[in-house]
């Protein structure tokens, strides 16, 4: 077993906490050498991962490339996307492991799912994934042809037992679209909010090369919309809570669905974000501009206007609950959207957002900013002014911790930075395989490197 303690580089424990932006860290009326000392907070114990598991060794996904958008991890299932059967070419398997030891605790194809469940002609394919509350939520699709995704089923997280179904209906428009289009129905698992499961569901007309969507000198372009609706069902039963025409779910929050509301032509981006109540699909807030969520917690959305590295006017940290802008961005250190942990981004696993801002100029000193949940102002670390850093990956842990990255070591990797005492420590050795975190949970950590053989799940160690 490889053990993961954290490297802590003597050079790198030169980081100080400010003043946050709450308010005075004072007590008021106390003094003497007693009670300063009293103040002094312990260093902490830097956080240690250990190896449960080489998952490219097992049999369940030696075949398959292991990637963020190929799995879901939570504390209670390590789920692993629909594959091809070893043996029945027109079956794919699902796979539910136990993250605490790495054993299988089940796999099932769609012959294993009752007829009551799932009609005929239905296969589990590729998309959103969600562990939540004891379910595993795995994307249906139709065999009339691979574009058209159907819903979701329900297992139950411990046996994989199929419970129910949601089927979203294809909208099929008369005829073709402009310029010969074919229309595509896309369903999307959103996330969870209590004993609520949300899913979005829109149809477009597409030429099916999306590469060159933002260009606006390529010979194709972007989709357009033929219709659009975000759908709220039981958890327990799957029946239908609210439905919600126009607006396409993107993101769950502690109690809203986040999403945009898309015009005819849209490509799925920089369109206006908007906040419903889960409970109830009332709307809660919506903005005039359009934008993108480059990160989200239960609290908060961490918004940019573009793809591009540019700050728009209206980019910052907002709250998901009411869409109040708390935090301006900076223009030195552009949030970038997430490239990895495809599936972890609905369900907001952060639990906070966190961002870097220059203080004078791009050489200048760094302040790393945490936005944590439950709090209702942004915190701030100031860093050594030699250090330059960056968070390539959305994580704050809820013990304060959040993940960054610095180029002033060698090796470079990814860096859990102590939001209490400043110091910085690796969750992952960077000297081996030069791995990089792809997914997590509040217990567990999988990392990757260019090769599936690479594809490690850790623990982290009480």
């Amino acid at each position: 077993m490889r053990g993961l303690a954290f490297k802590i580089g003597g050079g790198l424990a030169a980081l100080a906490m400010a003043v946050s932006a709450c308010g005075s860290s004072g007590s008021g009326g106390s003094s003497g050498d007693e009670s300063s000392a009293s103040k002094q907070a312990e260093p902490r114990e830097t956080p240690e991962y250990e190896e449960i598991v080489d998952l490219a060794a097992m049999k369940v996904v030696k075949q398959q490339y292991v990637f963020g958008d190929t799995l879901y991890l939570d504390d209670s299932l390590l789920l692993i996307q629909a594959r091809t059967h070893p043996d029945v070419n027109y079956l794919s398997v699902v796979t539910g492991i136990d993250p605490a030891t790495g054993k299988v605790k089940w796999e099932i194809d769609e012959e294993d799912i009752p007829p009551s469940v799932v009609e005929s002609g239905m296969f589990m394919g590729r998309g959103r994934l969600l562990v939540s509350h004891g379910m595993a939520y795995v994307p249906l699709s139709s065999s009339a042809g691979a574009e058209s995704n159907y819903g979701f089923v329900a297992l139950d997280s411990e046996t994989g037992e199929a419970k129910w179904v949601a089927q979203h209906p294809v909208w099929e428009p008369k005829g073709s679209g402009p310029g010969g289009r074919s229309a595509r129905t896309v369903v999307d698992i959103v996330g969870a909010v209590g004993d609520t499961v949300v899913y979005s569901a829109h149809s477009y007309w597409s030429d099916g090369d999306l590469s060159s969507l933002n260009d606006p000198n390529a010979k194709i372009k972007p989709n357009i919309l033929h219709r659009a609706e975000t759908v709220a069902v039981d958890a327990e039963t799957g029946k239908v809570r609210w439905k919600k025409d126009g607006f396409l779910g993107r993101y769950v929050t502690r109690s809203h669905v986040v999403g945009t509301i898309p015009a005819k032509q849209e490509a799925r981006r920089n369109e206006p974000l908007a906040g419903v109540e889960a409970e109830t699909g009332e709307d809660a807030w919506k903005t005039t501009w359009k934008s993108n969520v480059a990160d989200l917690s239960k609290d908060w959305l961490l918004v940019r206007q573009s793809e591009s590295p540019d700050i728009g006017p209206h980019d910052g940290v907002y709250e998901a609950a009411t869409g109040r802008r708390v935090a301006k961005l900076d223009a030195d250190n552009p949030p970038f959207l997430s490239g990895g942990w495809v599936n972890e981004v609905p369900e907001a696993k952060s639990h906070g957002v966190a961002w870097i801002a220059t203080e004078k100029d791009k050489d200048g000193p760094q302040t790393l900013y945490v936005a944590k949940d439950g709090e209702s102002k942004p915190r701030k670390v100031a860093f050594h002014p030699n250090e330059r850093l960056e968070i390539d990956h959305p994580m704050v842990t809820e013990d304060d911790y959040a993940m960054v990255q610095t180029a002033m070591i060698d090796p470079i990797g990814q860096q859990f930075a102590d939001l209490e005492n400043g110091e910085l420590g690796f969750p992952v050795d960077a000297t081996e395989d030069d791995r990089e975190p792809i997914a997590y949970s509040d217990n567990y950590l999988i990392t990757g490197g260019t090769q599936v053989e690479e594809t490690i799940l850790y623990k982290r160690v009480p």
